[in-house]
């Protein structure tokens, strides 16, 4: 079933999450126990002035999280780095969940041609070693781009499955860089899930 709070807290009330528990883990458990309730609801603004609602259910997030992770296995390896640029929306959540799911680590950065993030996203990029990795490779082996909304969930077929550990980086998550140049921070399974469970037991 559903993992309940007790589940993860120790005798004495302090947070212990479950041995296995990662994110992706989290995402499964949901398909197989609530599979047709929404997931997600993103808040389209830019097709209506109140905004068009566009909703996932948890079956719907399992099939684009299969078909693309599929497609990043194919031109990425394990521990590789991800940069997600997509939009804010539906597409932007597979997508961070799909490079943690295919064993990457997830790079969440914003769309460059937002005003003023060109010089932030250079900066990641290269704090993330992306560009270096990418210099290293052969011509052939290049940046891949990939086109989320263009991946069929038929591509989920392909698709490996593959070990991820509680102590595994799940993304890199980077400061505003407000005041400086962004950091990237490693973010590992554990850490947001004692975060999740923080911000519950807040409420």
């Amino acid at each position: 079933g559903l993992l309940q709070i007790e589940d993860c807290l120790d005798a004495e009330g302090g947070i212990a999450l479950p041995p296995g528990t990662t994110l992706i883990s989290l995402i499964e458990r949901n398909i197989a126990n609530v599979g047709d309730s929404v997931a997600y609801r993103y808040l389209d603004y830019t097709r209506s002035v109140d905004g068009q609602a566009v909703e996932l259910t948890w079956t719907q997030l399992g099939i684009r999280l299969r078909a693309i992770g599929a497609h990043l296995q194919q031109v990425t390896a394990r521990g590789d780095r991800v940069a997600i640029l997509a939009p804010q929306g539906i597409d932007y959540v597979a997508g961070f969940f799909a490079a943690i799911k295919a064993g990457t680590i997830a790079v969440p950065l914003f769309a460059p041609e937002l005003p003023g993030h060109a010089e932030r996203l250079d900066t990641a990029l290269r704090d993330a070693a992306v560009r270096t990795f990418l210099l290293k490779l052969p011509n052939h082996r290049r940046p891949q781009v990939i086109v989320i909304d263009q991946i069929p969930d038929s591509a989920g077929d392909a698709f490996a499955p593959t070990h991820i550990d509680v102590d595994d980086i799940s993304h890199l998550q980077y400061t505003s860089g407000s005041t400086r140049p962004p950091v990237g921070v490693e973010i590992t399974h554990r850490a947001v899930g004692t975060n999740l469970l923080q911000m519950i037991l807040s409420i």
